[in-house]
C-alpha cells in the first residue's frame, strides 16, 4: 500500500509513493531524475551536427575563396567584353572613316576625268597614261592613293553572247585570237589549241541563259560534279573574276588574262573596243594576221596621234567584219582606291560611265580590290608612294 504524502492539503487528490514492491515508483521525469543526463546529451549532437571550430573555419575559407573565384571570372569576364566593344566601335569608326577617304578619292578621280575629257573630247593612249599617274595624299597615320583608267581597251566578256542570248561568233573568234596571243607571250602557260577551245565554249557557257553544253562548253553537269560543286551564271558577268569559276581557267592563265579584259554594264549594243587605249594582245585579237609587230607599232603609233579611222592604218590586217566593234574613245572607267589608317585598310572599286558630260558611278566595291594588273606606281602604298601630294599635284 501506498502512503500518502506528506503535506497534502485536504481535498487535494494525495500523491501516494509506491514502494519497490508494489510497483509504486515514481517515474524518472516526475521526480526530474536524469534531467542533466538529457541535457548533455543533446549538447553533445549539436556539437556533432555543426562540427568543431577549427571544421567550421575550413568551411569558411572555401566559401570566401568560391566568392573570390566567381567576382574574378566576373571582373575579367566584363574587361574582356568591354575591350572587345572598344575595339569593335574602334575598327566600326576607322571602317567609316576609310570609306569617307575612299569617297573623296573617287570624287577627285570622277572630277579629273571630267576635267580630261571635256579638254579634249576623246580618250587617247597619252591622256590614259596621264590619268594612270593617279594621286596619292599623306597626313600622320592616314594615305589614300589611288587612280583610274580606260576599260575600253580591253576585250569585254559580255560581248561575247548578243543581247538575244546567242553567241556573237565574231567576238568568239576575237576571244580565241586573244587567248592564242596572251598565250604566244607567255609560253610557259603551256596552252595548246584543245585548252583554248575548252576556256572559250565554257565561258559563252557561263554567260547563255541555256543549261545545254556546247562543243567543249561546260554548264551544271560539270560543275556540280566538281569536289566543291556550284552552278553556272548563266548570265552576264559581273566581275571579271567570275572567269577563275569557269572550265579549263587556270590561276595561272586567269592572271595572264586578267589585265585584258573588262565586265561591263549590258546595253542596247555591244561596247567598242578603243583602238587608241587597246594592250598589245587586244590589238593582235583584232584579225587573224595582225602580228606582235604590227600591234606595238599601232600602240606606239596611236601615242604620238590618235587613230581616227582604223582603215587607214590597219595595212588590210584587221578583219574587215571587226569594224564595227571598233572605237576612239571610251565611256567606261575603273577607279581604284587604296586607303591605310593606322593598321587598317580599305580598298575600294569603282566603275564609271561618261555620258559625253558627266561621270557617274554604276558600280563600287569596297574590300579586296583585283586591279589590272599593269603596274601603277600610284596604287602601291608604300615609300615613296605615300609621299605628301596636295590634290591634284602630278607625281613626276
Amino acid at each position: 500500500m501506498g502512503h500518502a504524502v506528506a503535506g497534502a492539503r485536504p481535498g487535494e487528490k494525495q500523491l501516494r509513493v509506491g514502494s519497490a514492491a508494489t510497483g509504486g515508483a515514481i517515474p524518472a521525469e516526475a521526480s526530474g531524475l536524469g534531467h542533466d543526463r538529457t541535457c548533455r546529451g543533446g549538447s553533445a549532437m549539436i556539437r556533432r551536427r555543426h562540427g568543431s571550430p577549427l571544421q567550421q573555419a575550413g568551411v569558411a575559407v572555401i566559401t570566401a575563396l568560391l566568392v573570390v573565384t566567381i567576382a574574378t571570372i566576373l571582373a575579367v569576364e566584363i574587361a574582356w567584353n568591354t575591350n572587345l566593344d572598344l575595339r569593335r566601335t574602334a575598327g566600326v569608326m576607322a571602317y567609316d572613316q576609310a570609306r569617307e577617304y575612299a569617297h573623296f578619292g573617287e570624287s577627285v578621280a570622277i572630277g579629273e576625268l571630267e576635267r580630261l575629257l571635256q579638254e579634249k573630247q576623246y580618250y587617247d593612249r597619252s591622256t590614259d597614261q596621264q590619268a594612270r599617274r593617279g594621286l596619292s595624299i599623306a597626313q600622320d597615320d592616314k594615305s589614300l592613293a589611288g587612280g583610274f583608267s580606260d576599260l575600253q581597251g580591253r576585250f569585254n566578256l559580255n560581248n561575247l553572247v548578243t543581247r538575244q542570248g546567242k553567241p556573237d561568233e565574231l567576238v568568239v573568234k576575237q576571244y580565241r585570237r586573244l587567248i592564242e596571243a596572251v598565250a604566244s607571250l607567255n609560253p610557259e602557260l603551256q596552252v595548246g589549241p584543245a585548252e583554248i577551245e575548252i576556256i572559250v565554249g565554257s565561258t559563252v557557257d557561263w554567260i547563255d541563259p541555256d543549261s545545254t553544253a556546247d562543243f567543249n562548253g561546260a554548264e551544271d553537269d560539270f560543275y556540280t560534279s566538281e569536289a566543291e560543286p556550284y552552278r553556272a551564271a548563266n548570265g552576264w558577268f559581273t566581275s571579271v573574276s567570275e572567269l577563275r569559276a569557269v572550265r579549263g581557267v587556270t590561276p595561272e592563265i586567269y592572271e595572264a588574262l586578267k589585265p585584258q579584259l573588262a565586265a561591263l554594264p549590258v546595253g542596247s549594243q555591244h561596247t567598242l573596243i578603243n583602238f587608241n587605249t587597246a594592250s598589245v594582245p587586244v590589238l593582235m585579237s583584232l584579225g587573224d594576221n595582225v602580228s606582235l609587230e604590227n600591234a606595238s607599232r599601232w600602240q606606239e603609233d596611236s601615242l604620238k596621234k590618235p587613230v581616227e579611222d582604223v582603215q587607214l592604218v590597219a595595212e588590210g590586217l584587221i578583219d574587215p567584219a571587226m569594224v564595227p566593234y571598233i572605237g576612239y574613245t571610251s565611256s567606261y572607267f575603273e577607279v581604284t582606291g587604296f586607303v591605310s589608317i593606322g593598321s587598317n585598310r580599305l580598298d575600294m572599286y569603282s566603275l564609271l560611265e561618261w555620258n559625253g558630260q558627266v561621270a557617274s558611278v554604276r558600280l563600287r566595291r569596297f574590300g579586296v580590290v583585283e586591279t589590272s594588273g599593269q603596274e601603277d606606281p600610284a596604287l602601291e602604298i608604300s615609300g615613296d608612294a605615300t609621299g605628301e601630294f596636295s590634290v591634284g599635284q602630278q607625281r613626276e
